[in-house]
């Protein structure tokens, strides 16, 4: 499975600077897109087609973002179209929205995925929950890990 870290970095950068309303763009995406979109997910995945200017155009769509906020749109919509639905696959009998999962039980603190409560690495976490191999748990903590930047649970 491929590496998360560039979409971290475009998603960090995309982030810079946006208002405090916008720090969790998965709250923002269901406020002001889901109802005509559906699930960022699976919009971005089936239904996002090309944009050559993504940030801009939401800037403009249906009265518009502001600045900050569509690039964080756009960064959360571009890594969500290149990442397979592998958590509502594997996870989602139990954890229904991963943005969800991630707001309530997950931080990030000195650049690792932990738990929020105990502190625990989620990488060792995952070494023994839902049936999640070794070769997918990277994976899981990439995803995780850039949800909770997506949420506001990350620096």
């Amino acid at each position: 499975m491929r590496s998360l870290i560039p979409i971290l970095a475009l998603l960090t950068a995309a982030m810079a600077g946006t208002p405090a309303v916008a720090a969790d763009l998965h709250r923002l995406w269901e406020a002001r897109c889901a109802r005509c979109h559906g699930e960022a997910g699976d919009f971005a995945r089936d239904g996002l087609g090309a944009q050559p200017d993504l940030p801009a155009f939401l800037t403009r769509h249906r009265g518009g973002l502001p600045e900050a906020e569509a690039r964080g749109i756009a960064a959360m919509l571009l890594a969500q179209a290149g990442t397979p639905p592998l958590f509502r696959e594997r996870c989602g009998l139990c954890h229904p929205k991963a943005a969800d999962l991630v707001r309530d039980t997950l931080v990030v603190r000195d650049g690792v995925l932990v738990g929020r409560y105990t502190g625990r690495r989620t990488d060792a976490f995952l070494a023994g929950h839902g049936r999640i191999d070794a070769d997918e748990r990277p994976f899981f903590v990439e995803l995780l890990t850039r949800l909770a930047h997506e949420v506001g649970r990350a620096p």
